[in-house]
């Protein structure tokens, strides 16, 4: 969808990657969003914008939700599909909270003075089910819970006093945010699944009665609507927008941009006849947000995260200077891997996305592998292993779950290695296909294995990420590997990132 914003026109998805459940606030002249980043650390990524379509990392405020086996896959315990859900952001009184649903682990809250931090996390009595805050009137409001929305009052200080069921036996609604605009108390909120809807509810009490109206219908002219779930804003010059989340299979669910004008009361989506300005035409991937690394840094850019806790005491930045180190810790297939370092997936209308990284691999002790994969339910991966004490190519593919449907493949590349390989992973938007490349030189990259065809799997319940691993999968004694730099969306000039004194 194109909308003229100003001299600028808006091309949704305005980030073409997997920003879920979008929550937005305006501090002064800065548009802050958080989304949901479920089983992956540091986590409730926060980015920022001035205009609302170029995006600046701001800060990762959730280090952990717990060091239980299952959120550190230790003992074959793990928490795909589970974590940090749909949480709700506000600024009161110069402070910024955030109120997260961590699923199995409880309600936590997260303040700071900035969005740029330091936060501090403190565990909560309760879970609030995909909360919309308030404050209001030395109050705080928190409209929560899926088919049945309560509303609970807390003090100031997040203390429980009281709740109400406000409204009841709605089937799929959640995804509650809770404003206050003018006369009205709103719940903005969703009919979830697939396809998706957008409602709103109104009542000048906080505690209803609430009376609703439809701002998009799970089918727009005959057509599955997936735009839903998302915030209201104003601009400072007095102007409502809406960001919602577009379910655009396996890399995910991401934000559109979308006008809104109030009429009556209550908000309308889009232009005059809104139901023909729903939909996504073009595709802007260009939000600014990093993907590519040198890893020059000490710490990982705010593009990265572990998927599940990692051990900090098996990766480093500082042992090898420019290179991410990465060490071997046990595990019987990929999905089990710790200190896999993953970020997301920019898809594109014409072309794949591609991924690619420089290894070295001398350091790799019998049973270790490392490489690049792509991580869903099934996903895909190509690496170098160790095994009988000669290293080889491999590529495979297999599942989280088990999917008769599905048929686990491996291959085996017949060149020689040696210190140094590349290897490259892509993914096709079109089509949701993977394919992997390795190559000895740089230069010329040759097909391993075969495609991969990807879903959105709520088994994983995120969008298909990039990972980056080294494990172990025999009781053998660990090496490790090295990453020189990850390069992506430009398979072209790789090369030059090569620092030229490595060999």
């Amino acid at each position: 969808m194109a909308t003229a914003m100003g001299a600028q026109t808006i091309e949704n998805p305005i980030i073409f990657a997997d920003f879920p459940d979008p929550d937005v606030i305006r501090v002064g002249d800065t548009y802050y969003m958080v989304s949901t980043t479920m089983h992956f650390f540091p986590g409730a990524t926060i980015i920022k914008s001035k205009d609302l379509l170029h995006w600046q990392y701001c800060s990762q405020p959730l280090a952990e939700l717990s060091d239980s086996d299952n959120y550190s896959l230790r003992n074959g315990q793990h928490a795909y599909a589970r974590g940090m859900w749909a949480c709700s952001m506000k600024e009161h009184k110069g402070k910024i909270y955030l109120l997260i649903n961590g699923n199995d682990t409880g309600g936590w809250l997260l303040t700071a003075t900035t969005p740029e931090g330091p936060w501090q996390k403190r565990k909560l009595p309760r879970i609030y089910y995909d909360p919309g805050m308030l404050f209001d009137n030395g109050k705080v409001y928190v409209a929560c819970g899926i088919g049945n929305i309560q509303m609970c009052e807390l003090d100031e200080d997040f203390n429980y006093i009281r709740e109400q069921n406000v409204v009841r036996d709605k089937q799929g609604l959640e995804g509650c945010h809770l404003y206050k605009i003018g006369d009205y108390y709103y719940i903005y909120a969703t009919y979830g699944g697939w396809p998706s809807g957008q409602t709103v509810f109104r009542s000048k009490d906080i505690f209803g009665p609430y009376e609703e109206r439809l701002l998009l219908d799970k089918m727009i002219d005959g057509r599955p609507n997936t735009i839903h779930q998302g915030a209201l804003f104003d601009t400072p010059t007095g102007q409502w927008w809406t960001i919602m989340q577009q379910d655009l299979g396996c890399l995910g669910r991401m934000p559109n941009l979308l006008p809104v004008r109030w009429e009556d009361g209550w908000p309308v989506i889009g232009g005059g006849e809104r139901s023909k300005e729903i939909g996504s035409k073009e595709i802007n991937s260009s939000s600014g947000l990093p993907t590519s690394d040198d890893f020059s840094e000490s710490t990982p850019g705010m593009q990265w995260q572990w998927n599940h806790n990692p051990c900090d005491s098996a990766w480093s930045l500082s042992e090898r200077p420019g290179w991410l180190r990465l060490k071997a810790l046990p595990a019987d297939r990929l999905t089990q891997a710790r200190n896999m370092l993953t970020q997301r997936i920019y898809g594109h209308r014409d072309h794949p996305s591609t991924a690619t990284v420089r290894l070295d691999v001398s350091h790799l002790q019998e049973g270790d592998r490392a490489g690049i994969c792509i991580l869903q339910d099934p996903y895909a991966m190509i690496a170098v292993e160790k095994k009988n004490g000669k290293k080889r190519i491999v590529w495979s593919q297999d599942q989280l779950t088990d999917n008769r449907n599905f048929a686990p493949a491996t291959a085996e590349a017949a060149a020689k290695v040696g210190k140094t390989v590349y290897l490259r992973a892509t993914i096709d938007y079109r089509t949701s296909k993977t394919q992997f490349y390795y190559s000895t030189n740089g230069k010329q990259y040759w097909p391993l294995g075969t495609q991969t065809t990807l879903g959105f799997n709520l088994t994983m319940f995120s969008g298909a990420r990039y990972g980056l691993f080294c494990y172990n999968n025999g009781a053998h004694t660990a090496g490790y590997a090295e990453f020189d730099w990850f390069a992506a969306d430009c398979p072209n000039d790789c090369q030059n990132k090569v620092n030229p004194n490595y060999e």
